[in-house]
């Protein structure tokens, strides 16, 4: 018995595809391989960029004091508000972490008593940040500025839930 073949009628290109493992990226930010974040260990390692900061900042502020353009000066003044503002924020993350690690400290010590280790909870962190924060007001002298200041934006609040 003769079996006959058919074509399909399609030509073999003399150019090939290579078919090749394809190349992922890794995003190191989201990517278990690169290890944990450990937001301690990145500001020692990386604590000379503040120190870059600063000194970035009063180059700005000597270059403020020269400078006669409206534009460029107000520019400058922009940048040293924004890079005041991220310092402010800065300080007030590392008091936090330090209300914390005291919390926790107080914890550890009660354990190594015997005692029951108690680990307080977020309101009463918040509540104690808020006293540091009058305390530090109140050697400062600012604390009726303060609290006029929250009045009057309480007010607004106000006005426009009305």
């Amino acid at each position: 018995a003769v079996v006959s073949t058919q074509s399909t009628g399609k030509k073999v290109s003399v150019i090939r595809e290579l078919k090749t493992a394809k190349r992922t990226t890794r995003d190191p930010r989201f990517d278990d391989l690169s290890g944990t974040f450990n937001e301690n260990v990145f500001e020692g390692s990386y604590g000379f960029i503040q120190d870059i900061r600063s000194e970035e900042k009063s180059k700005l502020q000597a270059e403020l004091k020269k400078c006669k353009d409206p534009k460029k000066r107000e520019e400058l003044v922009r940048l040293i508000n924004k890079m005041n503002t991220s310092e402010k924020a800065q300080q007030v993350k590392s008091e936090r972490q330090q209300l914390k690690a005291q919390s926790r400290k107080r914890a550890m010590d009660n354990v190594k008593q015997g005692k029951n280790p108690y680990f307080a909870k977020k309101s009463e962190l918040r509540k104690s940040e808020l006293k540091n924060k009058f305390e530090k007001l109140k050697k400062e002298g600012k604390v009726d500025k303060y609290l006029a200041k929250r009045r009057k934006l309480n007010l607004q609040k106000d006005k426009k839930s009305l």
